[in-house]
């Protein structure tokens, strides 16, 4: 009995579990496949998914700071990179709606009778359109619309495609979209729908091209009324009434912002709208007086710490109104000087404050505030390259005028006599110390009243009732006290322990350690005189002569300085400013202050044109009568005769360019003379360089097989020497690496003698030098040296497994390694550099002894030299010489 009792209930578990199972299938349109489908779908994965969206939308809210002082945009994007924190969220919102549909959708012959797959599909889309993948979003939009044309999602998907549009910049595709859906908007009476499409057409007018304000303040109205939720209404209302306020509809624009001052609960938003409220200046005495006590009450309060910035371009711009130029420049420095975290804010002010500099053409006070906003410019700023450019040119400028002050200030101090150039130093160094004693006595004074305030002896790391130190605020107060007591007032940054933050190197801090390391400092000049270091203490008289032109030669490097400076300032004044007449003056005292420069023929010339363009013809015929006798074979008189002069000389160069093609091809046709010839008659032509060195070779190629090698070699000779910097010249050493030596030293015939250099007679036979041409210079730079021979061994294996030497044994010191053929068999590889002989070696001794070059080096497929930089150079010309290297190495570096 008990047996068969347990087989009833096993066999309805079995029938239960199959029609359990039978339900799932979505192949087969059924009420119990139907009614299981629905509800899973609906309760269970997609709402999961409803869920992880919402956390998204969450997260995506505290991402996306608005910019107030700029006309808000209806929705905030965040920037692409700044949406890492709720991609996790959106990426569960995909797999799940996936999941509904891949599990739950039954799509039969056209028909889908699940009636959540297409809300499903649209949280997709939504998903993949805040993660700024537009592609995705886009394809799985357009698939609601074609598939699902009845369902309640039609609308929503179509708005979000139309959206979807603007953020690709397609804006006339989303015209057309929401134009489509523009009778719906008029005809139904479905307030979400008219919320998200009188949104999205705001949207569009406030970001499209075409897109018109009164269209937009339209539909944010309609919008509004609407009754979206109550955060994003007042989003509307304040960008309604900024619209407003653009226009000049100031009563219209006050209505608005009154509703978000007395609706929102966000203090930023707030904070916008008295700001605006207040700012609806007419222009009366009356109204000036209420505003700036609003303004001034707002700056007392603390809650306002944070928004100074903004009041005080609120001020600036009642200035502006007032048309006071110099209320409005103080009100917009304090706006850049009080701003704390607001980087919008400090970079608008700071622009305008510099663009108001600008068009006074004080480009010193300009530069000042273009180089104050490129500090804080957000990367999405308008115009940041732009501005970024006007910067460095700014930048560049002032630069350049505070040498030229400089330089000028120096030479007045070092004409003056000895005792009046002394009586100078001693009031610097008394002005000095005197400022060092007030700064002295104030930081006195006030470590004095700290200590007064302090009426404490010692603080406990936790208060009486427990609470951790941190938490107490009269605790953390104390410690404030006697921080500022024992250190001052002390910028948060590294190393706010250290009152003097010179910079100093790591060899620095070692002979701090350890004075017996310290080495001579000594710098050396070209001709090896001792370079005197420069004294740092502004209490020492050297700190005020050390830059003084007090030679002659001094002074002649000073005037360079100055000259060159004001020839490059005047090229700025005139070709990124646009100010002609201060290019005409830097011009014009350059030439007056020194009439032999050589910069001074190019600066009459610019005088001449610039009062040519201003319509000055006095001025203009000054210069160029100037040019015409003084310069009367430059350019410059030329172009003067000939305004198409450099047409024409680019037009030769071109005929030139032109001719190698020609020669070129006399050249593969291997027609010898024909290359010589036409190489000589276009080089004295060619300006440019490599184009010469192109022909040069040509010609040196083609003697070489018209006459003999003796030819092609001096002409490969004379092409490094006159073309060393261009391409053609490695081509030339490769080859003269792999001729024999004796062959080398070929004397070319005088210049101005009538001697063919191609016909010249044989070279002279070099004598081989009997005598070691080595010189041993243990303080010399040193380089590490391997002769490798490159047919046994790829030179790149070397220079790779040097690299590989040089990171585990010397990773703290940076090594160039090159390489060059020294004859047809052998190349040099180069370590550089060592300070000293001793380094070299120490370096070699490790190399020699590593286990990836050690067979190499005993069957001498490499060899290993330490080598000073002089001995490098006569290594590499002396091809005689280099047998003796050998026995020199052993005979001054391993001697002992």
């Amino acid at each position: 009995m008990k047996i068969r009792k347990y087989n009833i209930v096993t066999y309805s578990i079995l029938c239960l579990a199959f029609v359990v199972l039978a339900s799932c299938s979505t192949s087969k349109n059924t009420l119990p496949n139907r009614a299981y489908h629905n509800m899973t779908c609906r309760y269970n994965v997609l709402w999961n998914g409803k869920q992880a969206f919402k956390s998204a939308e969450a997260e995506m809210k505290k991402l996306s700071k608005d910019n107030y002082t700029a006309t808000l945009p209806v929705y905030n994007y965040p920037d692409k990179s700044d949406v890492a924190p709720a991609l996790s969220y959106l990426d569960r919102t995909i797999e799940k709606s996936s999941k509904a549909i891949y599990k739950h959708s039954m799509l039969i012959r056209g028909k889908e009778y699940v009636k959540t797959i297409d809300d499903a599909y649209l949280l997709m889309g939504k998903s993949n359109f805040y993660k700024q993948d537009y592609v995705a979003a886009q394809r799985i939009f357009q698939y609601i619309l074609h598939n699902y044309p009845n369902s309640n999602t039609y609308n929503e998907a179509a708005v979000m495609l139309a959206r979807t549009a603007m953020r690709q910049g397609y804006y006339a595709l989303a015209d057309e979209q929401l134009e489509n859906l523009h009778y719906l908007a008029t005809n139904k009476k479905d307030k979400k729908f008219n919320r998200i499409f009188n949104a999205a057409k705001a949207e569009y007018h406030l970001t499209a091209p075409d897109g018109e304000v009164s269209e937009a303040i339209d539909y944010l109205n309609n919008a509004i009324a609407a009754k979206p939720e109550r955060e994003f209404c007042n989003r509307l209302h304040l960008i309604a009434g900024e619209l407003y306020e653009s226009i000049g509809q100031q009563e219209e624009a006050t209505k608005h912002f009154k509703t978000v001052i007395n609706k929102t609960s966000d203090y930023n938003m707030l904070f916008c709208a008295q700001m605006h409220l207040a700012s609806n200046y007419d222009g009366s005495e009356s109204s000036r007086n209420s505003i700036m006590k609003l303004f001034n009450r707002m700056l007392d309060e603390k809650k306002n710490e944070d928004f100074q910035d903004q009041i005080y371009y609120a001020c600036s711009e009642i200035a502006r109104i007032d048309e006071d130029v110099d209320a409005r420049k103080d009100y917009l420095a304090k706006s850049v000087a009080s701003s704390t975290n607001n980087n919008y804010q400090k970079t608008f002010s700071a622009i305008t404050l510099a663009d108001l500099y600008f068009s006074e053409n004080d480009y010193r006070n300009a530069q000042h505030y273009y180089d104050s906003a490129m500090m804080s410019i957000p990367k999405n700023y308008p115009n940041y390259e732009a501005l970024q450019k006007k910067g460095n040119f700014l930048k560049d400028l002032v630069e350049k005028l505070d040498e030229i002050d400089l330089q000028d200030s120096l030479q007045r101090i070092a004409k003056l006599s000895p005792s009046e150039r002394n009586r100078w130093v001693k009031k610097m160094i008394d002005d000095y110390t005197e400022a060092e004693r007030k700064a002295a006595a104030e930081e006195a004074e006030r470590m004095l009243a700290l200590q007064n305030a302090s009426s404490y002896s010692n603080i406990n790391q936790t208060s009486s009732n427990g609470k951790w130190y941190f938490y107490n605020q009269s605790l953390v107060t104390a410690g404030m006290q006697d921080f500022y007591r024992r250190f001052g007032n002390r910028k948060l940054e590294d190393n706010w322990f250290i009152s003097n933050k010179q910079q100093i190197s790591f060899d620095d801090m070692m002979v701090m350690n350890d004075p017996s390391l310290a080495k001579d400092s000594v710098e050396y000049d070209e001709d090896g005189n001792p370079i005197p270091k420069r004294e740092t203490d502004p209490k020492k008289e050297q700190y005020y002569l050390q830059d003084l032109p007090l030679t002659p030669g001094a002074m002649d490097t000073s005037n360079n300085i100055i000259a060159t400076n004001l020839f490059q300032v005047g090229f700025i004044y005139q070709d990124l400013l646009q100010d002609l007449p201060r290019a005409c003056e830097s011009f014009q005292s350059l030439v007056t202050r020194y009439p032999e420069s050589d910069y001074t023929p190019s600066s009459i010339f610019m005088l001449y044109s610039l009062y040519t363009r201003q319509n000055n013809t006095t001025k203009a015929n000054e210069y160029k009568y100037i040019i015409m006798t003084k310069y009367p074979d430059s350019d410059y008189a030329k172009i003067i005769n000939d305004p198409q002069y450099y047409q024409k000389i680019a037009e030769r160069n071109k005929q030139v360019e032109r001719n190698y093609q020609t020669v070129y091809e006399q050249f593969n046709q291997k027609q010898w003379a024909a290359v010589v010839r036409a190489a000589d008659e276009n080089i004295p032509m060619c300006t440019d360089e490599n184009l010469k060195s192109k022909y040069a070779y040509l010609r040196a190629v083609s003697a070489g097989q018209l006459y003999n090698e003796d030819s092609l070699i001096r002409g490969f000779q004379r092409l490094i020497v006159d073309y060393d910097k261009e391409p053609v010249a490695e081509l030339a050493r490769v080859y003269l690496a792999s001729v024999e030596p004796s062959k080398l030293v070929v004397e070319a015939p005088a210049e101005g003698t009538s001697e063919d250099p191609d016909k010249a007679a044989a070279p002279k036979t070099p004598v081989a030098p009997t005598t070691n041409p080595f010189v041993y210079n243990a303080d010399e730079v040193h380089y590490v040296i391997l002769l490798v021979q490159s047919s046994k061994l790829p030179i790149q294996t070397v220079k790779l497994n040097l690299n590989s030497f040089n990171k585990t044994y010397f990773s703290l010191q940076r090594f160039n390694i090159s390489s060059f053929y020294v004859n047809n068999t052998q190349q040099m590889v180069t370590i550089a550099k060592f300070t000293n002989a001793s380094t070299a070696v120490d370096y070699y001794n490790i190399l020699v002894k590593d286990p990836v070059f050690v067979e190499d080096i005993q069957n001498q497929t490499i060899i290993v030299y330490p080598m000073s930089a002089s001995n490098y150079t006569t290594y590499y010309n002396n091809h005689e010489g280099r047998k003796f290297y050998d026995q020199f190495v052993q005979d001054n570096y391993f001697k002992h």
